[in-house]
């Protein structure tokens, strides 16, 4: 089965439409130190967080600073916190074993640039930059897309056959993400076979609230897709 993570959560009727569909995880980006719309600060997200319910795993997604990082998780008690900042593998080593010893999983994302096609990572190959990531001793990798001015929700897939081979090069969980909606989530799932998917602006209204048809249309599509495919390696 197919895990879902909805993204981007800023209200507790977000949450709750989420969690009566049967979402997985819900991700909160709490004060990511780029300006985006999902932000919320330490407060709000607390308050926003004690409503998740006990089966529904709490990720919080945040980035490059370490010292905030571990404050964000220490206050926050997540579940999981996803690193989707610029962190070289040597500062994700060490988040990673930093977090191991709270308890808490590290998801790192792996973007590429819809501009350039290049990866936040010193490796050209994208396999090799994986297979760093995987080194470094994080709980799940991430495959997102990002641009100059978003450093995700951009609306643009990733390239799904290098997704599908990254993933059969890793023992680490694969989560694909980027460009993500109920029309293309069923072929992408089918085509890359990930441990779970991601999704942000693609399950919103025009004014950046979660769309209760659009996100049980995607989470169907998902589901129908696993389905398919079930009993084919």
């Amino acid at each position: 089965m197919t895990r879902i993570k909805i993204c981007g959560l800023m209200s507790e009727e977000d949450i709750r439409l989420c969690v009566a569909l049967g979402v997985h995880a819900l991700g909160f980006v709490v004060e990511y130190p780029i300006d985006v719309p999902w932000n919320l600060d330490r407060h709000t997200a607390r308050t926003l967080m004690r409503g998740v319910p006990p089966f529904v795993s709490r990720v919080i997604v945040v980035g490059d600073d370490p010292a905030a990082v571990f404050e964000l998780a220490d206050l926050l008690k997540p579940h999981a916190v996803q690193l989707h900042g610029s962190e070289p593998p040597a500062v994700t080593e060490n988040i990673a074993a930093a977090l191991k010893g709270l308890g808490v999983q590290v998801i790192k994302a792996l973007r590429f640039s819809v501009e350039t096609g290049r990866f936040n990572s010193p490796c050209e190959d994208p396999l090799d930059a994986a297979r760093l990531i995987e080194a470094a001793g994080v709980d799940a990798l991430l495959l997102d897309s990002a641009s100059g001015d978003r450093p995700a929700g951009t609306g643009r897939s990733v390239d799904w056959e290098m997704a599908r081979k990254i993933r059969e090069c890793l023992r680490l969980p694969v989560i694909l993400a980027g460009g993500l909606h109920a029309g293309n989530v069923g072929r992408a799932v089918a085509a890359v076979k990930p441990y779970g998917v991601d999704v942000i602006s693609g399950v919103e209204n025009p004014v950046g609230r979660k769309d209760p048809e659009k996100v049980r249309t995607f989470i169907e599509a998902v589901r129908g897709a696993g389905r398919s495919s079930a009993g084919f390696p």
